[in-house]
C-alpha cells in the first residue's frame, strides 16, 4: 500500500505540472460548497487572480454526470484498480478518469462511495469490502495530491505574472530602465519560466479575449499579456535549442506542402547533423505521445509530427550513402 501511495503522489505531481486538467469542462462553485466524498478536503480549483487567494475566492470544478452515471464509472474504476497486479499501473488508471475524480465532491460522492462499499460487503463479504475501501482511499489520495500540487503551481504562476506586470508598469525614469528591470526579473525567475507558466498566460489571454465586452483596459492588458507570452516563448526557446525551435515552427504551418517545403529547404542548408538532431526530437515526441495516458494528444498534432519524422527518416536514408 505504501508503494502505491508513493507512486500516486509522484504521478499527481507530474499531472499537475503538465496541465492535464486543461481539458476538463468547468463550471463555477463556491469553495464552501465543495466537500471530500468521505472527508473535508482543500479547495479544488482557485479562481484566476494575480496574487494571494482569499477565502472568498470562487473555484472551478468539472461538470458532473448524473448520479447513476458517476456511480457506474466509479465502480468500474475501482474494479480495475482491484484487478491490477502491478501497483505502478494504478496511476495511469486514475489519470484516465481524473475528470470523474474531480467531481466526486459533496453528498453525491459520499453516497456513491458508501453505496459501493455496502453493495460489495453484501455480495462479497467484509474482506472484499475492506479492499474496496482501500481502493476508494487511493482514488481520494490521488485526487487530493493532484489538486494540492495544481493549486500550488497555479498560485505560483499568478504571483509570477503579477511580478512581471508590476515591473512592466513601474514608473521608471526611462523605458530603457524599465526594460533593464524586466530583464533582471526574467533572469532571476528563469527556472520558473516554464511551459506551465506559458499555458497560464495563454489561459489569461483566452479569458480576456472571450469576455462579452472588451474595454480599453482589458484590451491593453491583453496586449501586455501577449508581449509577456512572446518574451517567455523566447526564453524557453533559448533553453530548448535551435532544433526544438525549428520543430516548433514546422508544426505551426497549417499547410502540409508548405511545411515539407520549408523542412526540405532547411535540410539542404543545414545538412545531416541537423537532420539527425531533428529526428531525435520527433522520435522522442512520438514516444511521449504513446506514453501519455492522462489525456490523448491532439490527433492532428500527432499526424504532423509523424509526417515530419517520416520525411526526416527518408532524408537520412537517402543521404547517408554520400557521407
Amino acid at each position: 500500500m505504501k508503494q502505491i501511495c508513493t507512486i500516486l503522489k509522484m504521478f499527481a505531481l507530474v499531472l499537475s505540472l503538465s496541465g492535464t486538467n486543461a481539458f476538463l469542462p468547468l463550471q463555477t462553485k463556491r469553495k464552501s460548497d465543495i466537500q471530500h466524498p468521505i472527508r473535508q478536503s482543500q479547495p479544488w480549483y482557485l479562481a484566476a487572480r494575480y496574487g494571494p487567494v482569499s477565502d472568498d475566492e470562487f473555484v472551478e470544478v468539472p461538470k458532473e454526470d448524473s448520479f447513476a452515471q458517476k456511480k457506474e464509472r466509479y465502480r468500474i474504476l475501482l474494479d480495475s484498480i482491484l484487478a491490477v497486479r502491478d501497483p505502478q499501473h494504478v496511476p495511469s488508471l486514475l489519470a484516465k478518469d481524473m475528470d470523474l475524480l474531480l467531481t466526486m465532491t459533496g453528498n453525491d460522492g459520499s453516497r456513491i462511495a458508501q453505496d459501493i462499499v455496502d453493495e460489495t460487503r453484501s455480495q462479497g463479504g467484509d474482506e472484499l469490502a475492506s479492499k474496496m475501501e482501500e481502493a476508494i482511499d487511493l482514488t481520494l489520495t490521488f485526487a487530493e495530491d493532484f489538486v494540492n500540487q495544481a493549486s500550488k503551481i497555479d498560485k505560483h504562476n499568478k504571483e509570477l505574472l503579477g511580478k512581471i506586470l508590476r515591473t512592466m508598469s513601474a514608473k521608471e525614469p526611462s523605458s530603457r530602465k524599465r526594460e533593464e528591470s524586466l530583464d533582471d526579473l526574467f533572469s532571476k525567475e528563469r527556472e520558473n519560466l516554464t511551459a506551465g507558466f506559458l499555458r497560464h498566460v495563454e489561459g489569461e489571454c483566452e479569458r480576456i479575449a472571450a469576455a462579452p465586452q472588451m474595454t480599453k483596459e482589458s484590451a491593453r492588458l491583453l496586449e501586455t499579456l501577449r508581449i509577456i507570452q512572446a518574451r517567455v516563448v523566447e526564453e524557453l526557446g533559448d533553453d530548448l535549442g535551435e532544433a526544438a525551435q525549428v520543430l516548433g515552427q514546422l508544426i505551426g504551418y497549417e499547410s502540409s506542402a508548405e511545411r515539407l517545403a520549408v523542412l526540405e529547404a532547411g535540410l539542404t542548408v543545414r545538412g545531416m547533423s541537423f537532420a539527425r538532431e531533428l529526428k531525435e526530437l520527433t522520435a522522442e515526441a512520438l514516444d511521449g505521445f504513446q506514453r501519455v495516458t492522462a489525456a490523448k494528444p491532439d490527433p492532428e498534432l500527432v499526424e504532423i509530427v509523424q509526417e515530419i519524422d517520416r520525411n526526416l527518416l527518408s532524408y537520412l536514408e537517402d543521404n547517408s550513402k554520400f557521407e
